[in-house]
């Protein structure tokens, strides 16, 4: 995702903070004066935040990006600075289970989140570590190529043989934001307001209807 999104923003949920995924005020060392500086969800506005190790974060540290997510807007009031500031990007975290890895039987004691912060996700993908003889092959001679020092460049022509190259990929994604304006249709709107009436039992709350449209 970040060598091909046009705009990406990489970051650790080990290591962040509040601060430095949204914004802080800081005192420049020269002017001795306060001033803004923005995190990581600012720096990506108009492009995309990737959180890694999204399961490592304090409990208030997530809970700090809530607004972020839902307004695409962090407000800040610091300092004797008052001032919002546009974080509109989309978000892609990845965490572990609990158990390292996911149990079957375990059900959704894998996820150890809160479900105000897993609202604010439009979608929610498990990937499990299953055996496939083909893939970890594959895998492995990736891992021994880099280990090796092979060329990046030709493990990566030997990897995505056939496939577009992350370069194409990056100027296809910037064409498509550019020129592509998706609008709802009538038609379109009168199914999801049917299926919206339909997965109220069980209840599903406003978030998710809006992450429906969003879709």
């Amino acid at each position: 995702m970040i060598q091909v999104a046009p705009i990406a923003v990489y970051t650790s949920g080990k290591g962040s903070s509040a601060a430095g995924l949204t914004a802080s005020v800081i005192r420049d060392p020269q002017s001795r004066a306060f001033i803004m500086e923005g995190g990581a969800m600012v720096l990506a506005d108009g492009g995309v935040v990737c959180i890694d190790e999204f399961d490592k974060m304090r409990e208030d540290d997530r809970v700090a990006i809530h607004e972020a997510m839902e307004q695409q807007t962090i407000s800040i009031a610091k300092a004797g600075i008052t001032t919002t500031l546009n974080s509109r990007c989309a978000v892609l975290a990845a965490a572990n289970s609990v158990y390292g890895r996911w149990d079957e039987l375990k059900g959704d004691e894998n996820i150890d989140f809160m479900p105000t912060i897993l609202s604010r996700f439009d979608m929610i993908f498990i990937v499990k570590d299953t055996h496939d003889v083909t893939r970890d092959t594959t895998l492995a001679k990736h891992v021994i190529a880099v280990h090796v020092n092979a060329s990046s460049n030709r493990a990566q022509e030997q990897m995505a043989e056939g496939e577009l190259s992350l370069e194409f990929l990056k100027k296809y994604i910037s064409y498509c934001r550019a020129t592509c304006g998706p609008r709802l249709s009538e038609a379109a709107g009168e199914k999801l307001v049917h299926n919206y009436v339909r997965l109220r039992n069980p209840p599903i709350d406003n978030e998710q209807k809006r992450e429906f449209i969003s879709l």
